[in-house]
C-alpha cells in the first residue's frame, strides 16, 4: 500500500476572482487622491511642516486590510482541501533486480560527473517511476553483496542507491557472472510473473566463480529477463582507468534471456536506457484508489474575517474621520 499526501483546491475557479480586490484597491487609491477635502483653508503653509501623525499613517492601511480580506475570502470559497490518497494493489507489478557494477573502472569521468555516480542517478530516477513492483539493489566489484533486498519501498530503494560510495566493496576486479547470480537468487522462488535484472557494468568479466554466460543460462530456465548496459566509452585516450571492454558478452546475455542490449555513451543516453526499460516492463496492475481530504477553508476564512473586522473597527472609531 502506498499513500500521497495532496493539497487540491474543490472549486479552482474561483481562483480567477483573486486580481478583483487589487483592481479594488488601485480604485480606492486613486479615489481618494481625486476626492475634493473635507474642509477649506485658505492658507496651508503652517500645516505643510508639520510631522505625519500615527493615525495619518494608519490611515493608508485600512484598504490594504479590507484587500487582504477579500483575498482570503476568495481563497476560502476556493474550497482548499487537503488528504491522503491510498494506493492499493491487487499483486506486484514485477521483481527487478537493478544490478551494478561498482568495480574502480566505474570512476572514469567520460561520463559525467563519473560513470557510477551518473548510474546512480539514472538508476534513482528510474526506481522513482516505478509503483507496485518489487526491487532489490545487488553491488559487485571483485566481490558481490545485496545492498538492498527486495522490497515495495522505491523511497527505501533510492535511499540504498544513493548511499552506494567507491571502495563500497572489493573493487579491484569485475565478477559479472557472480553478481547475476545473487540476484537470480533473490528472485529464483518469486511467484511474480514479471521477473527482470538490470545489469549495468562498464568492463569484462575478470573474476568469481560463475561465468556470465552461465549465470545466463539459469536466469532463462527460471524465465528472467536481463537488460545488459555497457556504459562509458570504448576507449579515451588519456583516462587513468583503461575504459574498453568487450560488448559481444552482454549481447549474448540479453539475446539468451529476451532481455535488451544498450550502450550508455553519456549521462543523457544511461537515462534514456533506463526510460526505455521502464517503457518496456510495464505491467497492467488494478490499482484500488481511497481519497480522504479535509476542508481547510476555515484557515483562510477566519483570518478573513479578523483582518475585515480590524479595518470596519479602526475606521468607525479610532480613524473615524469628521466631518
Amino acid at each position: 500500500m502506498m499513500e500521497d499526501v495532496l493539497y487540491r483546491f474543490l472549486h479552482p475557479w474561483m481562483l480567477v476572482l483573486l486580481p478583483l480586490p487589487f483592481i479594488w484597491l488601485m480604485l480606492q487609491v486613486r479615489r481618494e487622491k481625486k476626492s475634493p477635502p473635507a474642509l477649506l483653508y485658505s492658507d496651508l503653509s503652517v500645516a505643510r511642516g508639520l510631522p505625519v501623525s500615527m493615525r495619518q499613517r494608519a490611515w493608508r492601511l485600512l484598504p490594504w486590510l479590507r484587500t487582504g480580506a477579500l483575498c482570503l475570502a476568495i481563497i476560502a470559497l476556493a474550497r482548499p482541501q487537503c488528504g491522503t490518497v491510498e494506493y492499493s494493489a491487487s499483486a506486484v507489478g514485477a521483481d527487478i533486480s537493478m544490478v551494478i557494477d561498482v568495480s574502480g573502472s566505474m570512476q572514469a569521468r567520460d561520463v559525467q560527473p563519473n560513470r557510477l555516480e551518473a548510474s546512480k542517478t539514472a538508476a534513482a530516477e528510474f526506481v522513482r517511476s516505478r509503483r507496485n513492483d518489487r526491487v532489490s539493489v545487488v553491488l559487485f566489484g571483485e566481490d558481490t553483496a545485496v545492498l538492498c533486498p527486495p522490497t515495495l519501498d522505491m523511497k527505501a530503494v533510492e535511499m540504498f542507491i544513493d548511499s552506494i560510495y567507491n571502495g563500497i566493496i572489493s573493487s579491484r576486479a569485475t565478477a559479472i557472472g557472480d553478481g547475476l547470480g545473487r540476484a537470480i537468487d533473490l528472485m529464483k522462488d518469486s511467484d511474480v510473473e514479471s521477473r527482470v535484472i538490470i545489469l549495468l557494468t562498464d568492463g569484462d568479466n575478470n573474476a568469481g566463480v560463475l561465468e556470465p554466460l552461465q549465470a545466463a543460462e539459469m536466469a532463462r530456465a527460471l524465465d528472467i529477463r536481463i537488460y545488459t548496459i555497457g556504459v562509458g566509452q570504448p576507449y579515451v585516450p588519456g583516462l587513468s582507468i583503461r575504459a574498453d571492454f568487450d560488448e559481444r558478452p552482454l549481447i549474448e546475455i540479453a539475446e539468451m534471456t529476451g532481455g535488451e542490449y544498450y550502450h550508455a555513451g553519456d549521462e543523457e543516453s544511461l537515462e534514456q536506457v533506463y526510460r526505455d526499460i521502464d517503457e518496456l516492463e510495464r505491467s497492467p496492475i488494478e490499482v484500488d484508489e481511497v481519497a480522504d481530504f479535509n476542508e481547510r477553508f476555515m484557515v483562510f476564512w477566519f483570518p478573513g474575517l479578523l483582518l475585515l473586522g480590524v479595518e470596519i473597527f479602526l475606521r468607525a472609531f479610532w480613524l473615524r474621520r469628521l466631518p
